[in-house]
């Protein structure tokens, strides 16, 4: 277990003069019916990222073709949460794996809410034709999969995360690994194996990576973000281990039911490519925190000390902030990553806001807004081949929930960061 420290809140500096990071805006899609997910994926194959989206309430799954950005249907479901890509039948061709019929709510999930399917790449583009919907499994409330290489390294796996109990919204969740069939043209289901049922409530974010790389290990973990906060989720020795690394945000419970973290990603500094993790917290949070390691240590056996950078507001009726999701890439190309927050709004706490470490040790971090559309999720890539990093957002707009202004899909060009 990793020690943690918190420290006090330390302002971020606005960033000036020539090292300003700037992206040049450019609307893909504009008036959404819904908005939720946002996702860059080759679908064609022509090693440009496309972008595949999809919203809480209509259901439509819709992919846009890099370049010019043409859209085409995947699939429709009812309430569609979390999306995921990989070759799943073996042809070479990005399929999709997806979670639907999620129910009403997660304070209101049956047990008969929750349904994982898969979407086959058609591996042809000339027409817009749906793509074919096969059933993984049933899974109460599956709201996070990832598709990876969890506990072996010949075939993928996938994991799929639920939000809340099925005992109730602050009881455990049942973290399931399924294996991908030996035909999974021919399955009619996916085998799967509870391999967590009592330590996560909660779980908002999921980042995978080869977190284990430096105990030579070559498979993928995750970090999650629960209301426990923020903890390594891994296979390893023949088992599932689980440590958790900081407890997030917990003073805010008592008034708005929510504690821990809600998203996390895990960032370079140098040569050590976990210095630090960004959050949001706690779920559907207003807190910016970053938690930064004492040294070039694994993501265990260090002490993490917590810095909260930002908090965008005051929660609302519903005991929920603007934040909802944050990645880290390195954006200016100098070697050390950046990370972006999400913010759904409204006004002033909408858009998207660039964090560049200056001290990271001391807590000393540079902010700066880059995007004003409402972000529900952000997908970075290199959308116009360029060798720059960009990234794109979609806008939170779920009718009978919440409703953004002016809901957009947008990608942000890097129109700063020097040439390669």
């Amino acid at each position: 277990m990793s020690e943690l420290s918190t420290s006090a809140a330390t302002a971020p500096i606005p960033l000036r003069g020539s090292v300003t990071p700037t992206f040049e805006p450019e609307v893909v899609d504009r008036d959404l019916a819904d908005g939720y997910w946002i996702q860059a994926v080759d679908i064609t194959g022509d090693g440009r990222p496309d972008l595949v989206t999809s919203g809480l309430a209509v259901g439509d799954v819709f992919w846009y073709e890099n370049p010019g950005w043409r859209k085409r249907p995947v699939a429709s479901f009812s309430k569609p949460v979390a999306l995921d890509a990989a070759d799943v039948d073996g042809d070479g061709c990005n399929d999709l794996v997806i979670s639907h019929d999620y129910g009403d709510c997660m304070f209101n999930c049956r047990p008969e809410d929750g349904k994982i399917s898969w979407m086959r790449n058609p591996g042809t583009f000339d027409g817009d034709r749906t793509w074919e919907v096969r059933h993984i499994a049933d899974r109460m409330a599956t709201h996070r999969l990832r598709l990876g290489h969890f506990t072996r390294t010949d075939r993928l796996e996938l994991m799929a995360l639920p939000v809340v109990g099925e005992a109730g919204v602050h009881e455990p969740v049942a973290i399931t690994l399924y294996q991908i069939p030996d035909d999974p043209l021919t399955a009619t289901s996916w085998d799967g194996e509870v391999i967590d049922a009592d330590n996560y409530r909660i779980i908002h974010c999921v980042a995978p990576g080869t977190y284990g790389a430096r105990d030579g290990s070559p498979l993928e973990s995750v970090v999650l973000s629960s209301e426990e906060g923020i903890s390594w989720f891994r296979w390893a020795d023949g088992h599932w281990r689980t440590d958790v690394l900081g407890t997030g945000e917990q003073t805010q419970f008592a008034t708005t039911g929510f504690k821990g973290s809600g998203n996390a990603a895990v960032g370079r500094l140098g040569n050590d490519p976990y210095a630090y993790i960004a959050t949001v917290e706690p779920f559907h949070g207003n807190t910016v925190a970053v938690y930064h390691k004492d040294n070039r240590a694994r993501l265990t056996g260090a002490t993490w000390t917590r810095t909260v950078l930002d908090v965008y507001g005051d929660p609302n009726d519903s005991g929920e902030g603007p934040g909802h999701h944050v990645v880290c890439a390195d954006f200016d190309g100098d070697g050390n990553d950046e990370f972006l927050i999400a913010l759904r709004g409204p006004m002033p706490w909408q858009g998207v806001f660039y964090y560049k470490a200056i001290d990271a040790a001391n807590g000393l971090w540079t902010k700066t807004r880059v995007g004003t559309a409402s972000a529900a999720r952000i997908a970075v890539a290199d959308f116009n081949g360029d060798g720059r990093l960009d990234f794109a957002t979609t806008g939170y707009y779920t009718p009978g929930y919440f409703l953004c202004d002016d809901p957009r899909n947008v990608i942000y060009h890097n129109s700063f960061a020097p040439l390669p």
